[in-house]
């Protein structure tokens, strides 16, 4: 089959369309001209050049496409609404039409987020609806699966949904580059001494969830949970990624309460001030950090088999084995 994979630049898109290069696959990506694609380089994909926001671009990327691997999105803690509206909303129903129009597509991979529940005091499986809290990256994300949910009961465009929850390893900026990053300056802070279960999915696990969710004829429809098995809280990760940098572990810890009253605090003034750059604290990272990240995943176990191939201990070894090494280096030089 041949696949379009959008979001290749980032971190799980560009995992993504490099395994299923490895698997035999024909890949196309679709691809701003300014996009970073390094990582990709060496591979036999073909780049269609356009944005989500180019209907014309859309159309012509999807000639002679079979299924679409829809990674693209801004998955961000903090920016402007208008901002995440446009990639996680309209860039959707933007390919959602494309994707009709051709009239030929097998399946509509969309992956979305756990965090479209809203961080729900205990953890839940695919039934908890889609929940607003006011945070922009969730709101839109919510909002975007709705268009893919509405797209396939009025199209009948086959779609699954994939919602990971905290993917890591090689490449991730946030749950590794900026983690590390922090553990290095001595400025890491747990919350609630970090006993929360943290959802890690290891990105390898990640990429073969979402395929194995893309040849099922049992995810038609359905949407998915996916983290490793595995239950390893905040302090568990963090802790492993310091004993592998050789640094001390965290000193700092926060209450829940507190640091929430904080992030609310510090978002405040910097919209207040207009303050471009992102708070030292925001409530989307709070929420994260002690609400239980440990979603039900049995569903995409009984489904498409999902399990986790590479085991925790493992995935930590990969990630630091990138972090010593020279892309691992450059990379982190630019956050």
């Amino acid at each position: 089959m041949t696949a379009l994979v959008t979001g290749a630049s980032g971190f799980l898109g560009g995992t993504l369309a490099n395994t299923l290069i490895d698997k035999g696959e024909k890949v196309r990506i679709l691809a701003r001209k300014t996009s970073k694609l390094d990582h990709l380089k060496d591979l036999p994909l073909e780049i269609a050049y356009g944005s989500l926001e180019d209907q014309t671009s859309l159309i012509e990327a999807l000639k002679g496409i079979d299924i679409v691997y829809h990674c693209a999105a801004l998955s961000f803690d903090w920016g402007r609404w208008e901002e995440f509206y446009q990639a996680n909303v309209t860039g959707v129903n933007n390919i959602l039409a494309a994707a009709v129009n051709t009239g030929r597509i097998e399946r509509f991979l969309h992956i979305s987020t756990s965090d479209v529940y809203g961080y729900p005091v205990k953890a839940c499986d695919e039934s908890y609806p889609i929940t607003n809290i006011g945070l922009f990256y969730n709101c839109s994300k919510g909002m975007g699966e709705k268009a893919v949910w509405d797209c396939y009961i009025e199209t009948g465009l086959p779609i699954t949904i994939i919602r990971p929850v905290t993917i890591y390893g090689p490449r991730s900026k946030d749950i590794v580059g900026e983690i590390a990053g922090l553990l290095l300056k001595k400025q890491m802070v747990l919350i609630n001494h970090g006993k929360s279960k943290a959802g890690l999915l290891y990105i390898d696990n990640a990429v073969e969830g979402i395929i194995e969710a893309s040849i099922s004829p049992n995810t038609i429809g359905q949407a998915y949970n996916l983290r490793d098995e595995t239950d390893e809280t905040w302090k568990q990760y963090v802790e492993a990624l310091a004993d592998g940098l050789k640094v001390p572990y965290p000193r700092l810890h926060l209450p829940a309460g507190l640091a929430l009253a904080l992030a609310r605090f510090l978002e405040g003034l910097y919209l207040t001030f207009r303050i471009q750059s992102r708070p030292l604290l925001t409530r989307h990272a709070v929420y994260i950090c002690f609400r239980n990240q440990g979603y039900s995943i049995e569903k995409a176990q009984r489904d498409f088999g999902f399990k986790s191939k590479v085991s925790f201990e493992e995935g930590i070894t990969r990630t630091l084995s990138w972090l010593k090494s020279e892309e691992g280096k450059s990379f982190m030089s630019r956050i």
